[in-house]
């Protein structure tokens, strides 16, 4: 097989890219509710509880489109603050953030040595929220309703230990809305769950929510339909359907700086130098480019290879950062991450096709991959450039169990690596490609 020469992309007519916001952040939702332990769905049903209180309160349009992001996004800084955790053994994201959100950490599966660091991880969740959320694409009023969700009605809460009418109106909603998904999701069965969590609304009324969310609370957990919808696998399309309108459309630029601040978070989460993700997306294009994939999967691919590793967000931090051999559990469960990525962009229309090759990417043509030991012919083109890309971007990273190589070093790796791990042709590809930008 011949090398191709490296060109400049071929210039044609693309059809662009496009996404709107209710359908990435509603895909974000689901790798949110990973990085805490949380059951799949967490975060939208809190939104569809957000919104549906939101009418009942008889709150306006610009309050219900704030609401819905807060909800679906309450738990953004969830991964920002989990890498404190990394030495603090036998404590991960779930014993610290997906058990009953009224207790304290007292009661959290945490050793009493080890609670200072737990509350501090807990109470600085809410803000850590700030980078992201603060993107001109969120309502106002949306950052303001994550940072006071676990404000309690009667000031007990965090992290400003506000009190009453001091709690913005709709982290008041989204506390409520937190909790009442939280009960419903620690009961079994349905029918149980919707009696339990209408005493537990009795008794928040006046502690942790205000009186009068308690009763909307108790109102629309009589309705049957809302129950339908509550638990009905395709929430989040009808979120997406009934999501109030800012004057954002769907665009190219959304998706593409959505998808760069998602990449920016992965980063900070899975303790990559900053930037790692971009430069990963960079190289892999320019390695499409070069094999003459069409200008449209070479925009696909890499705006993808920006959510390659949004599946990390299921690792727990202290695997993350674990600087010794990983134990047989703890590689299992880093060995899913790319198959969570692929069901997370999966749920992007514009990016659904690049699922599978984020499935792949850890694949090998030898068969000895992960997550699912595919071989040769069944690992697509798409997958063995991110494959090729992203191990090159991580040996010339520096990692917290290794110094970087140099681009050199890193290469001749490849080679010798080259028809087990990586796929020949197109190492020789990446090193056309790597001269080509060096010269």
């Amino acid at each position: 097989m011949t090398l191709p020469d490296v060109a400049p992309p071929v210039e044609r007519a693309v059809e662009p890219l496009r996404a709107g916001l209710p359908e990435l952040v509603c895909a974000l939702s689901h790798a949110l509710d990973a990085a805490e332990g949380r059951e799949p769905g967490h975060a939208l049903r809190v939104a569809y509880v957000c919104q549906q209180l939101t009418s009942e309160l008889g709150l306006d349009r610009g309050h219900r489109r704030a609401a819905l992001f807060a909800g679906l996004l309450h738990d953004i800084g969830v991964p920002a603050v989990t890498p404190s955790l990394v030495d603090v053994p036998h404590l991960d994201e779930e014993s610290l953030f997906a058990f009953a959100p009224t207790n304290g950490v007292e009661l959290a599966d945490v050793a009493p040595a080890h609670r200072g660091i737990a509350a501090q991880a807990l109470r600085a969740h809410p803000t850590a929220s700030a980078d992201f959320l603060g993107r001109s694409w969120f309502p106002e009023a949306t950052m303001p309703a994550v940072r006071g969700h676990h404000e309690n009605w009667d000031g007990s809460g965090y992290p400003d230990g506000l009190a009453g009418d001091a709690i913005p109106i709709l982290a008041r909603v989204l506390r409520a809305a937190d909790l009442f998904e939280s009960v419903v999701a620690s009961e079994g069965n349905p029918l149980s769950a919707r009696a339990g969590v209408t005493a537990a609304a009795r008794a928040w009324s006046g502690r942790e929510i205000q009186p009068e969310i308690g009763a909307a609370l108790a109102c629309i957990a009589r309705d049957d339909h809302f129950w339908l919808a509550f638990h009905d696998e395709r929430i989040d399309a009808a979120l997406t359907a009934m999501a109030p309108t800012n004057g954002l459309r769907p665009s190219g630029k959304l998706l593409a700086g959505f998808s760069e601040a998602v990449a920016t978070l992965v980063d900070a989460r899975a303790r990559h130098e900053p930037g790692r993700a971009m430069q990963v997306a960079t190289l892999v294009r320019a390695m499409a480019e070069a094999v003459e994939i069409s200008p449209q999967e070479v925009a696909r691919l890499g705006l993808a290879t920006l959510w390659a590793d949004i599946g990390v967000m299921a690792v727990p931090s202290r695997i993350l950062g674990k600087p010794d051999l990983l134990t047989v559990d703890e590689m299992q469960r880093m060995r899913a991450h790319p198959g969570v990525s692929g069901e997370i962009v999966a749920r992007i229309p514009a990016l659904a096709e690049a699922a599978p090759w984020l499935a792949a990417h850890h694949e090998r043509p030898d068969g000895r991959g992960y997550p699912r030991m595919l071989s040769d012919p069944e690992i697509p083109s798409e997958a063995r450039i991110l494959a090729l890309a992203d191990a090159y971007g991580a040996m010339t990273t520096r990692r917290p169990y290794r110094e970087a190589l140099t681009s050199p070093d890193a290469l001749a790796v490849l080679r010798a690596g080259a028809g087990t791990q990586w796929d020949p042709f197109l190492a020789r590809v990446l090193a056309n490609v790597l001269e080509a930008q060096a010269s």
